[in-house]
């Protein structure tokens, strides 16, 4: 039960806010347990293709793993992944939920193929009805290596 003489947990609690965001490999839900395999700080990805062929797209898959905490209520969570250059790579709508009175966490899972087309700081937006409430930089770069 919340404090109700706690006037941070009060306004903490009036608007949904991102608890955390995680960049891992695979997530494993099993009996009320949560494992994060693979946490990711940085993506460095790389490549091998003859002399000659076609450069292949920077595509790697990535598992997204947000936490959010809200009061009662509908949300809808929409995902931005900004490119080092500025430019939206992509938005995604995720997830669909309600919170209910008692309960303030909601956790989305995404699965995406993530592609980079430039080496850099990718910022990962998460908003809620359409309202910015966080955000986290993943670092990626990619090296093609050729053969001969």
């Amino acid at each position: 039960m919340p404090d109700t003489n706690n006037k941070e947990t009060q306004q903490t609690l009036e608007d949904p806010y991102l608890q955390y965001l995680i960049f891992c490999s695979r997530f494993i839900e099993e009996h009320g347990h949560a494992s994060v395999v693979g946490m990711l700080d940085a993506v460095d990805v790389q490549g091998t293709i003859s002399r000659g062929q076609p450069i292949p797209r920077k595509v790697f898959p990535i598992t997204v793993v947000i936490g959010i905490i809200a009061p009662p209520g509908t949300y809808e969570v929409r995902i931005e992944i900004i490119r080092p250059s500025g430019g939206m790579s992509t938005s995604l709508n995720l997830d669909q939920f309600d919170i209910f009175e008692g309960s303030h966490l909601h956790r989305c899972i995404a699965d995406l193929e993530m592609e980079a087309p430039e080496d850099g700081v990718y910022t990962f937006r998460v908003l809620t009805n359409g309202k910015l409430i966080g955000k986290a930089i993943l670092p990626i770069s990619f090296e093609i290596l050729y053969t001969d």
